[in-house]
């Protein structure tokens, strides 16, 4: 069960943690759907078995129909071959390689795109005629001599891009900004909290909290850290609790960086390190300075001879 923290410092750091993570995790499943819609769209688009539908055919239109071949096809045209699936005839071209399966294996699936016959009239003539020969009315004829299906190969990752590419860009796009998000907001501490981290000797919340809330417990606003009769408590690096007489050695490590435009100065991060009894290494904290009460308390609990600076 989740503890709810009565020292109104803590609970706010908590409570801010976790509200990050929840805009983490929140950009995070939006991105992965995105991602997984686009795949699923195009997964979709290739593999369910679609069929044409001659009276209300669309030009330009992208859609990938899929049709079984178990009988020979009739090449009225160079190229062009008349396919008889079932009841239906279709005009269709780049099928050989299909052609070769289907000797060999007695049937074969095809997989293309409409397109539709705009500049060769010869094509047009004879498959016209061959589709009158074979009982289609002149209406029909001519919607099916107007179209054929182009089985040219078909490649999962181009037409991921090419029709899903928006959403997909999208969906990474959303995942970058969660991953900067998570950088700059430290939102996996949100998870940290949950069981602070410890030295050798372990501290509940309820312990934590009754501790920050001794009149002598004081609060380090600079680096959000907690100085107590007993304890130490560090918060923005996800909740640590270490007893005075449990640590063994501090060091500091100083880390540059250099801020966003425009003004791109330089500035540096401290970083405090506790190395406990049993030999764990915990962060205190991690802010552009010390506050020197947290130097001074340490080293009066401790020693001077603990504290080191990188």
């Amino acid at each position: 069960m989740k503890y709810k923290y009565t020292n109104e410092n803590i609970q706010k750091t908590v409570r801010m943690y976790a509200k990050c993570f929840r805009i983490t995790i929140g950009m995070l499943l939006l991105g992965l759907f995105l991602i997984a819609l686009s795949i699923y769209r195009t997964y979709s688009d290739i593999y369910v078995e679609r069929r044409i539908d001659f009276d209300n055919i669309v030009q330009d239109d992208k859609t990938i129909y899929t049709y079984e071949i178990t009988e020979p096809p009739v090449e009225i045209y160079e190229g062009f071959y008349a396919v008889r699936t079932g009841e239906e005839l279709i005009l269709m071209t780049n099928i050989d390689d299909e052609i070769k399966e289907l000797n060999t294996n007695g049937y074969v699936k095809v997989k293309g795109v409409v397109r539709e016959n705009k500049s060769d009239l010869v094509l047009f003539i004879d498959s016209l005629n061959y589709f009158i020969n074979n009982g289609y009315s002149n209406k029909e004829s001519t919607n099916y001599s107007s179209f054929y299906l182009s089985c040219d190969r078909i490649d999962f990752r181009d037409k991921l891009q090419k029709d899903h590419g928006v959403g997909m860009a999208f969906g990474i796009f959303v995942l970058v900004l969660a991953l900067i998000w998570e950088v700059v907001s430290r939102s996996r501490n949100a998870i940290k909290n949950l069981r602070p981290a410890c030295g050798s000797v372990r501290y509940t919340h309820q312990e934590i909290d009754d501790q920050a809330n001794l009149p002598a417990s004081e609060w380090i606003k600079d680096n959000e850290v907690y100085i107590t009769p007993k304890i130490v408590i560090g918060t923005n690096m996800g909740l640590t609790a270490v007893e005075y007489t449990d640590i063994k050695e501090i060091c500091v490590k100083k880390a540059s960086h250099t801020r966003s435009k425009p003004s791109r100065k330089t500035y540096h991060t401290y970083k405090v390190i506790t190395k406990t009894a049993n030999n764990r290494r915990l962060v205190i904290c991690d802010n552009e300075k010390i506050d020197w009460k947290l130097k001074a308390t340490i080293i009066e609990k401790c020693g001077s001879d603990i504290w080191t600076e990188e």
